[in-house]
């Protein structure tokens, strides 16, 4: 796992890209890690969000 630099929280789960377009909110800041893949190869990734309150002090 690569070190973060600023806050971010994990998002219970492993996710596939399919999943992406009803996971993501426009405006909010996202790091994507990989997360393995499944018995049938689909790739999987971690999601984590930076919380609001971290991302309105920072836009400030």
């Amino acid at each position: 796992m690569i070190p973060m630099d600023e806050e971010y929280e994990r998002l219970p789960g492993l996710y596939g890209a399919w999943d992406f377009a009803m996971l993501l909110e426009d405006g909010r800041s996202y790091r994507i890690e990989d997360g393995g893949r499944t018995a049938d190869g689909q790739a999987l990734f971690m999601v984590f969000l930076r919380p609001r309150i971290c991302e309105e002090a920072c836009h400030d």
